[in-house]
């Protein structure tokens, strides 16, 4: 009898740990190393979930396996009352998950509609793109406003993702193309944004975010530690003459005078807090 409840458990044991670790090598594979995917809301949305659900999944083989070795040990099966707070855990979790996160179950309208609204509330916030309606003669052109204009502020929302919260084009050697491999889209559909939708180049919107990373770099005390050089490296320029000529064009004055006036303004505002302190 004994040797039968082994050989259960070893079956049993088996079969569920061989599942686990297949499943686990196939998301591994191709879902949570996929490298583009941290850049595209379909991905990041499916990554999440895949990770939790296999979560659910090694917390009920914990639970069988307790179960079977607890029978074995002591003669007793543990039953599902032996279990009843750690079930109503793990499926309060996954109803959870579910209602915070709807488009797991409505599919990709209300998935579309999530990165609608929040590409709307970015994009606000920056100038250098506009939507309105504009007039194409080019036949290739034209293909590609088909193609875009329904994804036309995803795109650009994955688009400043990727370079506001990754610091993407700190890697001054970073091209159209590159970042086109990094979003996963041909770059066609790059070029046809900047062309019909971009007050600047790619150049220039490079340049621009490589000085609106200097300015906070040097806000967060970048500079007290660092020279200016140093701080033209780090934001991905070859060398400091080209930094300070695009900082001083951009902004209006030189990276020393915005790090002057950056301190003068943090002094006189310290200062405003510590008179209304006393006063109050």
């Amino acid at each position: 009898m004994f040797a039968f409840k082994l050989l259960n458990l070893t079956i049993t044991f088996s079969f569920f740990l061989v599942y686990l670790l297949k499943s686990l090598k196939v998301l591994n594979n191709s879902v949570w190393k996929n490298t583009f995917s941290l850049h595209s809301e379909h991905f990041k949305l499916m990554r999440n979930w895949t990770i939790f659900l296999f979560s659910v999944a090694v917390l009920l083989f914990a639970r069988i396996i307790i179960s079977f070795i607890s029978n074995l040990i002591y003669g007793e099966i543990i039953t599902g009352n032996d279990f009843n707070i750690l079930h109503a855990i793990i499926w309060m979790g996954v109803f959870v998950k579910v209602l915070v996160s709807p488009e797991i179950l409505f599919g990709l309208p209300h998935l579309k509609k999530k990165v609608h609204a929040r590409a709307e509330i970015k994009i606000k916030l920056d100038e250098n793109w506009y939507f309105e309606k504009i007039t194409i003669h080019n036949q290739q052109d034209l293909k590609l406003k088909s193609k875009i204009d329904d994804r036309l502020l995803a795109l650009i929302a994955e688009i400043e993702t990727l370079v506001r919260d990754h610091n993407y084009f700190r890697n001054q050697k970073i091209t159209i193309s590159d970042v086109a491999n990094e979003l996963s889209i041909p770059v066609s559909h790059l070029v046809y944004l900047f062309k019909y939708h971009s007050k600047m180049t790619f150049t220039e919107y490079k340049t621009f975010h490589k000085i609106e990373d200097a300015k906070l770099l040097i806000e967060g005390g970048f500079l007290v530690r660092n020279t200016l050089e140093s701080l033209a490296a780090e934001v991905g320029f070859a060398s400091y003459n080209p930094f300070f000529t695009a900082f001083k064009k951009l902004s209006g004055i030189s990276p020393n005078d915005y790090s002057l006036r950056f301190q003068q303004q943090s002094l006189g505002n310290g200062s405003k807090a510590i008179h209304l302190s006393v006063v109050g």
